[in-house]
């Protein structure tokens, strides 16, 4: 299943429960401009998924580990950005974080 969200659903995001989703990779593509993070989601049960970020316009991602070792979403926030843009921001279970600001997030699943 794929699900596509642009500025216009970025409400319909927060309907995803990413909460304890495991991130293992982010792998950025410049000349692409997309940002891939292949998850292990926890929900219902585990399964795998990937979040794609396309038409990216900035990325941050930390790892200094404040709260100690961690790979895990703690939250996942989205807040409007300028034009058809829309920030995703990622707080991991070691305080670390990942931002993303693009114009579409591809969330896929089996």
């Amino acid at each position: 299943m794929v699900i596509i969200f642009s500025k216009k659903e970025i409400d319909k995001i927060q309907n995803v429960n990413f909460h304890d989703a495991k991130i293992s990779k982010i792998i950025s593509d410049y000349d692409e401009g997309t940002v891939e993070m292949p998850i292990i989601m926890d929900d219902t049960h585990q399964y795998a998924a990937l979040l794609k970020f396309e038409n990216v316009a900035y990325v941050e991602v930390n790892r200094k580990e404040p709260w100690g070792p961690g790979c895990y979403i703690f939250t996942l926030n989205v807040d409007d950005d300028e034009g058809d843009y829309f920030k995703v921001s990622i707080l991991l279970n070691s305080g670390d974080k990942v931002i993303i600001i693009a114009a579409k997030m591809v969330y896929s699943f089996s």
